[in-house]
């Protein structure tokens, strides 16, 4: 293939997702528009267009390759802890949130926690059912209301947080979770490494 090609399409997609991630910083992403990427980065919209269908698919995007650096990270910083509900990972996580606060919060603004949330099928089915069922739960149903309240609560409180501008540290923030979540006991079964793809 024409490397002088591949290299400007490289750059293109650079400079679209940086002139979108700058004005995250400033606008709601609703309120950004393909025309806008455009006059900002100097292309044509069709040249938008081979890169992206349209704004949402650019964030999903960025919001994935946020999520597997953060995810890269994080491990790293655990070394291997995969409680992911202890104090020192919930503070290690938010620690990610805030290093990029204003992305994630016009990301919760715009799309709330859905991509987000793709992840946590496995994290259901590996580690949540198998406590659930030590607990004498059986009902399927019974299971996902739990982990939905589970999952919910930590996403509003992190979004909230992030809309306070943290003020509060990643470790006072895991505090207050863990206080909240205190009936999850710190012996759940690890977290699959499919959790983390």
């Amino acid at each position: 293939m024409n490397t002088k090609k591949n290299e400007r399409f490289a750059e293109t997609d650079r400079r679209i997702r940086k002139a979108f991630t700058k004005m995250v910083l400033n606008k709601k992403t609703n309120q950004i528009s393909v025309r806008e990427i455009c006059e900002a980065t100097g292309i044509n919209r069709s040249s938008f267009y081979l890169h992206y269908t349209d704004v949402p698919a650019l964030m999903t995007v960025i919001v994935e390759e946020k999520w597997a650096e953060a995810t890269k990270r994080i491990q790293e910083e655990m070394r291997g802890d995969t409680n992911i509900f202890s104090e020192a990972y919930v503070a290690a996580t938010l620690r990610e949130a805030r290093r990029d606060r204003a992305f994630y919060r016009a990301y919760f603004e715009k799309f709330g926690t859905a991509e987000l949330e793709k992840g946590y099928q496995t994290l259901f089915e590996n580690v949540f059912k198998p406590f659930f069922r030590r607990l004498g739960i059986e009902s399927e149903h019974c299971m996902e209301y739990h982990f939905e309240f589970v999952k919910a609560g930590y996403f509003a409180v992190t979004r909230k947080w992030l809309l306070y501008g943290c003020p509060e540290t990643p470790e006072e923030m895991a505090k207050i979770i863990k206080r909240s979540m205190a009936a999850i006991p710190d012996d759940l079964p690890p977290v699959p490494d499919e959790f983390f793809i």
